[in-house]
Order: C-alpha cells, then structure tokens, then sequence
C-alpha cells in the first residue's frame, strides 16, 4: 500500500461538499432589533432562534458564512467533551455539571429539529461518541467520568468496546449523540433568516460597536442600527468584558482520509496526550475520515508540516489510511475555567450579548448559546444561564489558568521583540519571515514568482509580533489568535484592522 500525501494547499472537507453563498454586503440605512456579528454556526443559530422569536434580525459576517471555524471544525454534535464531568463536579459542583449536560444534550436535539422542521439535508446521524483510552494509567480517568456523569443522568456507560481497527483499554460511551454536515445545516438555516424586514450580510467586517439606544455597529460598510446587538465573532472584538485576557486560543490540524477498510461509525476522542479526534463521514467514493488533533497555541508552533505528517502516520499505521484527501486547520479559544462565556457582556447591560470560549466543542455550545441569549433577550429564565454567566466569578476553578495563560502574552509581547531576526535576503519564495529593517519589525512573504509582500508585524489588535504559519500561509498573532493574509488581511479577530502595508524603496 503507497504511504499516503498529505495535499499541498488547505482544502477543508465541509467547504469543498456544500455550496458556496452570496449575500449582498451591507449598504447602510438598516435597523434591526438585533444585529448578530459573525457568520459561523454560532451567529446563524442565535440569528434565527431570535427571528423564530418574532425579531428582526441582521446577521453580518466579515466574509462568507461558515468559512472560518465552522467550515474547519470536525463537526461532532455531542455532549460528551472529552473528560469534563468528573471537573465540572469538582470545580462547579454537581448541578452546574448537571446543567452543561443538560445544556448540550437538549442542542443535539436542537439541531436535529431545525434541520427536520426546515427539510435540511445535512446527513445527521445518530450515533456514539467515545473517549477512550489505550493505557492502563488512565482508566482511572476513564472510571471517575462515567461515574460523574451517570449521576447527573447522562446517557454514560463504561467500555472496552469499539469499531475502531486496533483494540481500546477502556471508554467513556454516550449514546444519542450524532455526527452531521455542519456547514449543510448552517446554510439551510440560514436561508430562513432573512425577509420580513430580517438580513444575511457577507463582506462585511464589524470594526466598533457603540452601546446605546438603539447601539450603532460601525463596519466597513456603512452603519448598521439595532435595539441589540450579539457579538459571536469566535473572540469577540470589542474590549468590553476583556474576553481576550480570560481565555487564549489553541489551534489544531485535521485530515480528511479514505481507508482501505471499513470506516469506524462512532466518534472518538482519547483522554491523554497526544489528542487524536476521529469521525466519519459519508461522502461520494467513500466515506472520508476526519483525523484531528496536534493542537498548540496559535502563532506558538514552528513545525506546521510535522503536525500534519503526524496525523497522516496515525491514519495509515493505525486506521489503514489509503489516501489522505484533505488537510486544514482551525482554532478556537479556552476559557479559564473550562466553562464558555455566554450571556450579557457586562454587568447592567441588556443590550450587549457574547458568546465565546467553546473549547473547541462549538457545534452544540452554539446552540446552547442561541437558546439561552433566546431566553433572555425576551426577558425569560434560563436554566443554564448562570453557570455561563460571562460576569461570573470563579476564582478557584480559573486562577492557576488565567494567569499562566496571561504571563504567557507578555513574555510574548515583549521577548518577540527582542528576538533576533532574519535577513530579507534569506526568504526563499513561499516562504515567510519576520525579520527587521533596522528601524522596525516586518512580516514578509516571497511569493513562488519572486515578489516581496510586506507589512509591519505589529498585530494590530494589541500590538504583539505575528509569526508565519507556513502550513496555512498566513500570519498568526501568538497573544489572542488574530490572523493574517501575506498582505495583511484580516482572516480572523479579534482584529478589525490589516496589518500595516510596508513600501520597501
């Protein structure tokens, strides 16, 4: 059998199977009840449990619905994350676990409704989702999370089973879970959102939101009015709130392969260190493997094409991988005490809303996030409200985390800009580098023809010194996960502004 190659250039599984969109960008005169920014699973889920609520609505997302995070992510719709209930009990206590289950379990059937009642053909499944382990040391682990979440009436068991091709130690089963086409569902829900007096925006990039009566959001398009306004931008990119100093981001890699033999029906998720992530999916000539896993923090890893070598040696040795036919990456953000943060930004505000911290678990937390901003933004209890509170405090289950994450930026902030740097010369073509004029720090691309890009590498969110991620190509910020195209570009926040354009005489 030939050693699978990992694709040269990024190509994402759930972008290339769904269709492409074309929403008009914002012209200006709008006025919304609320303005939803950002146009990932979270921000078309919140948009239209608020206009199924009788609001209206505009959803605004800087380029095309569902090509960030969405369109990178692995797509498991469960609530089983990994080991977190016997940590939740201890860090929270047991209702609080109790209410995160509950939470993700009532947004697996959520989704499933949506899609049913709006005909979406999005391949939803229902099938198990597993943590598992291959060592003895940790079933342990393994043990003290079945228990933890059998006793806050999870559908948990305990197993030595599986359909994966080599043999398990023990496991963490949920049943009920399911696997679907996350981008398929986001773009039939979206369909839904706009008309009677409710809009789709894409291209278009929120820059300032201005609290107020009503708030005015500034974009590169003009002004936008709402009563309300949900910030769902992955980070948010507003300071309110200083979400970008209470969580930090972790980006990680996947590749989508084909086997030789049977693909596993569940999905799986090890308990130890390295992670590796797989799921199937049905797809035309086969179904296709996702395998993911070798997370870093973003703009902290220096061996991109290691990472995924190493996802391609895992597939073939140990799934029989035969070809790998797609590669690409995502990140998302912790937060400090493993909790996401959604609800008001700020304490006595009702009229700005965030939702942000899902752990890379964002597929059922977006909905979580949809169905309680529903509630309170028509002045309703919520059960799980309080334990996602963004104002919460609590400082025993996020102290050790907030500040090592946060000396981390400033060794960052300050050490990257005593770093030795290389010479322009030395940047071959399609490659990058940081590297110093004398005056200042650059961030310059070769491209394969030969010409120089430029720009200062200064994020312009904080200021902190970009790196290159030769995998993507593009320039990742290593405080708070902004990135950037080879000419500066805003891909993703909490950044609003490109990176400052550098004319070399």
């Amino acid at each position: 059998m030939a050693a699978p190659s990992v694709p040269e250039e990024p190509r994402s599984f759930w972008i290339d199977t769904s269709d492409t969109t074309a929403y008009p960008s914002l012209s200006g005169g709008v006025s919304v009840d609320v303005a939803v920014l950002g146009g990932g699973i979270t921000g078309v889920a919140v948009a239209a449990h608020l206009k199924r609520a009788g609001m209206t609505v505009a959803l605004v997302e800087a380029r095309r619905l569902c090509h960030g995070t969405t369109g990178h992510t692995t797509g498991k719709l469960s609530s089983l994350h990994g080991l977190v209930y016997d940590t939740l009990t201890s860090s929270f206590g047991e209702e609080s676990a109790r209410a995160y289950g509950e939470a993700n379990e009532a947004a697996i059937e959520r989704v499933a409704a949506l899609g049913e009642e709006y005909g979406i053909d999005c391949d939803l499944e229902r099938v198990p989702n597993y943590t598992y382990t291959e060592s003895e040391e940790e079933v342990g682990q393994i043990e003290a999370e079945v228990e933890a979440a059998k006793r806050i009436g999870l559908p948990a068991t305990y197993t030595e089973e599986s359909d994966l091709p080599y043999p398990i130690r023990a496991a963490v089963r949920f049943d009920g879970q399911a696997r679907f086409h996350p981008r398929k569902w986001c773009l039939g829900v979206a369909r839904f959102i706009e008309g009677d007096g409710s809009h789709v925006f894409e291209e278009t990039r929120a820059q300032s939101v201005e609290d107020g009566r009503p708030c005015r959001v500034q974009t590169d398009r003009g002004e936008l009015e709402a009563d309300r306004v949900v910030v769902a931008t992955l980070l948010p990119f507003t300071d309110r709130g200083f979400f970008f100093a209470r969580t930090h981001p972790e980006h990680e890699h996947v590749i989508g392969v084909r086997l030789d033999g049977p693909a596993p029906r569940g999905m799986y998720i090890t308990a130890g260190s390295p992670t590796r992530s797989i799921r199937s999916h049905p797809a035309s000539g086969g179904d296709v493997v996702l395998v993911s896993g070798e997370s870093h923090k973003t703009g902290q890893a220096q061996d991109y094409e290691q990472r995924y070598g190493n996802l391609e040696r895992f597939a073939r040795e140990r799934l029989g991988a035969g070809s790998v036919d797609y590669r690409f990456s995502a990140q998302d953000f912790y937060p400090a005490d493993q909790v996401p943060y959604i609800g008001r930004m700020r304490r006595g505000s009702d009229r700005l809303y965030v939702a942000t911290g899902f752990k890379a678990w964002g597929m059922s937390h977006a909905v979580v996030a949809a169905m309680i901003l529903e509630d309170q933004l028509q002045g309703r209890e919520n059960p799980w409200s309080e334990l996602y509170d963004p104002n919460r405090l609590k400082p025993m289950a996020s102290a050790s985390s907030f500040i090592k994450e946060n000396v981390n930026v400033a060794r960052r902030l300050v050490a990257d800009r005593l770093t030795k740097r290389e010479d322009l010369a030395d940047v071959g073509p399609g490659k990058g580098a940081v590297v110093s004029d004398g005056r200042r720090q650059l961030a310059a691309y070769r491209d394969e023809q030969g010409q120089l890009h430029t720009v200062s590498a200064r994020c312009t969110h904080l200021g902190c010194i970009v790196s290159w991620n030769d995998a993507d190509a593009t320039w990742d910020c290593p405080c708070h996960g902004s990135r950037f195209g080879v000419d500066g570009e805003v891909l993703e926040g909490p950044a609003v502004e490109a990176l400052e354009q550098v004319e070399r005489s």
